[in-house]
């Protein structure tokens, strides 16, 4: 059987991410479910884009992601879709447009049916029967499209990269679209003896960090995390309040030459 991953923006206050965990496994109890995370603030399709976009791909191919959020969105459709050797069950509210630059090979729609809990009674069932060896085609009926939402793009060119905070974590990391492959090739364009300025909120760098403490406690850091994100944090501290910078923020890079 292959795994199960869980996220939703349930929290861990109330019962819910249980009743869905023992739905499955009260159906085959030896069914391993791994939690992503169940924190996504509430509704926000972004935040939960951005998380699996993330880690998905660390797990086995054709681990099953169970995507709870913003469950219970005016008349939005089940789907299960295949995308990238995984398989993903959830709501048609755009978010599996945002996780991958690729299109999904299968979309298939669930049957919803009247519940008010279709996290518990539709989406915990079909990641089941997925997960142990039905295809998209047994557990809904195959369709063509599905709603896509479309993510805010970089602006590159040889003299800058312009891009935006994407999310804010745990720790008021402030976590932006701006990746590693694509400023590597602006300083390969400009050649040797470019320099570059990062530029957010009133603060300006005119370098790269390699791990979070090169910097003293207190002292702001900006590097590119292990998924290839420009980061921009505060070791020891939460940048988003310090710096007064969160989700769409801009975050620009100049390159100059001599």
């Amino acid at each position: 059987m292959a795994l199960i991953t869980f996220m939703s923006d349930f929290g861990t206050v109330d019962h819910y991410v249980a009743a869905v965990k023992a739905a499955i496994v009260s159906e085959l109890p030896s069914q391993p479910i791994t939690d992503i995370t169940h924190d996504i603030r509430p509704f926000d399709i972004s935040h939960a884009a951005n998380v699996l976009r993330s880690v998905y791909k660390d797990f086995p191919g054709k681990t099953v992601h169970i995507v709870a959020v913003d469950a219970m969105r005016e008349k939005s459709r089940a789907l299960a879709i295949e995308l990238e050797g995984h398989l993903f069950v959830g709501f048609d509210s755009g978010i599996f447009s945002l996780i991958s630059d690729k299109k999904p090979d299968t979309i298939a729609v669930l049957e919803n049916g009247q519940s008010t809990f279709p996290a518990k009674d539709v989406l915990a069932k079909t990641a089941l029967q997925l997960a142990n060896g039905k295809s998209l085609k047994d557990v809904g009926t195959v369709v063509n499209e599905m709603t896509e939402l479309f993510a805010r793009q970089l602006k590159v060119t040889k003299r800058e990269i312009a891009g935006h905070v994407v999310s804010v974590d745990h720790y008021g990391n402030l976590i932006t679209n701006i990746n590693r492959t694509e400023f590597e090739k602006i300083l390969e364009i400009n050649g040797a003896g470019v320099r570059y300025v990062i530029r957010f909120g009133r603060e300006q760098f005119q370098g790269l960090h390699s791990y979070f403490s090169d910097v003293e406690s207190g002292d702001c850091f900006v590097l590119f995390n292990s998924n290839g994100q420009l980061q921009i944090g505060i070791n020891k501290g939460n940048a988003s309040e310090l710096l007064g910078l969160s989700t769409d923020s801009p975050v620009l890079i100049e390159f100059t030459t001599n």
